[in-house]
This record gives C-alpha cells, structure tokens and sequence, in this order.
C-alpha cells in the first residue's frame, strides 16, 4: 500500500510541476507580447528617425542626469 501512495504522490508531484511550468510559459509568452505592443506603440509616437539602441540609451542617461542635449560630460 505504501508503493501505492508513494506513486500517487509522485503523480501529483509530476502534473503540479507540468502546470507550473504552463502557467510560467504562458506569462512568459503573455509579457513577451505586451512588451513587443508597447515597443511598437513607443517607436509609432516617436518623432523623426529609429533610433539605434545606444541613442536611446544615451538620451535615457542624460534624461536621469538632467543634463540638456547641448551640455554632455566629457
């Protein structure tokens, strides 16, 4: 009888584990998503040219810092 539990045990063990990890693809997949939308959004509001990845960066640092486009460090 104690087989018997044991391998109920891991049974439940097995399908708990198999729904975690569908609930954890799904947000995944979920964020992944909204993230790509609120990408697009930003890049459609987005004045002028795309920027590169570093310019985005770069006006993001100078933003936090509060130094204006005309006054970088050197």
């Amino acid at each position: 009888m104690t087989a018997a539990l044991q391998e109920d045990s891991q049974s439940n063990a097995r399908t708990r584990q198999e729904q975690e990890e569908e609930l954890i693809l799904t947000a995944w997949h979920s964020m992944s998503v909204a993230l790509q939308q609120h990408s697009l959004c930003e890049e459609s509001r987005a004045p002028g040219q795309a920027q590169s990845f570093l310019a985005k960066q770069r006006q993001s640092t100078q933003a936090r810092r509060g130094f204006s486009p005309r006054l970088q460090p050197r």
